[in-house]
């Protein structure tokens, strides 16, 4: 029998990954799970499982969070994701699998039965790939962009800003190509986390390699490399300045 956890922060999604558990993998026994990264390490590390159910963004922290947490690694893991951009650095990176909200049954099985017969051709030990995972997963450099009805794919290092436009975000790019995403600045905050990109105003992400020029004020505000003048909020100056003088 191969056990499995699941950690999902909405259990909803706990409940769909067991109910299809019950239903198409009789050889699987749920051990345990969680709604979180915090409860998920202690139960990780707790119930030691074959395979971890891995929702990726969770309301204190990411699936990559858990894993750096986690004292034993021995187990495989299958990333749950509604955001594809996440799904692409998980493929990347040598997740053992990934699932893209919302879950189709046909994706699932083969999920597990990929990982199944890789637990079963394999001794159960430290899972280098996760090692991997945890090593490069900030420097991951393409993204999929969902515009309109296709996936663009771009480098990170290719845009200079990202502007908030109510629920969907607009990349301007250094080829200058205008891309309009159906997700939220937000979002892409933190996904670009530790890649030297700033939220200097509640509409604007900013590439700080792509600053020309910073004109003084309350806030002040800069000048990109595309020409755009973008306003800098007032609590956002000194990590603005800060990072500015570590380029």
């Amino acid at each position: 029998m191969i056990r499995v956890v699941v950690v999902d922060d909405e259990e909803q999604g706990r409940g769909i990954i067991k109910q299809y558990i019950a239903r198409y993998c009789p050889y699987i026994e749920v051990c345990g799970e969680a709604d979180s990264v915090k409860n998920g390490v202690a139960v990780i590390n707790e119930r030691h499982p074959d395979i971890v159910f891995l929702d990726i963004q969770m309301q204190d922290g990411t699936g990559f969070n858990l894993l750096e947490k986690v004292t034993e690694r021995a187990f495989k893991v299958i990333f749950v994701t509604s955001f594809d951009q996440f799904a692409l650095k998980a493929i990347k990176y040598s997740a053992s699998d990934y699932l893209l909200k919302p879950l189709d049954p046909d994706a699932f099985v083969e999920a597990v039965e990929k990982v199944k017969d890789d637990i079963e051709s394999r001794s159960k030990v430290k899972d280098v790939r996760i090692e991997e995972l945890l090593t490069n997963i900030n420097s991951f450099k393409k993204i999929g962009l969902p515009s309109g009805s296709a996936i663009v794919f771009v480098n990170v290092d290719d845009i200079i800003r990202c502007e908030s436009d109510g629920n969907y975000t607009m990349f301007h790019l250094t080829d200058g190509r205008h891309l309009l995403v159906t997700k939220s600045l937000k979002m892409y905050e933190e996904l670009f986390a530790d890649r030297k990109f700033l939220r200097v105003h509640k509409s604007h992400l900013i590439n700080a390699r792509y600053v020309d020029q910073y004109i003084n004020g309350d806030g002040g505000s800069v000048v990109m490399a595309d020409g755009s003048t973008v306003e800098v909020s007032r609590r956002k100056k000194d990590e603005l300045l800060a990072i500015m003088q570590m380029q």
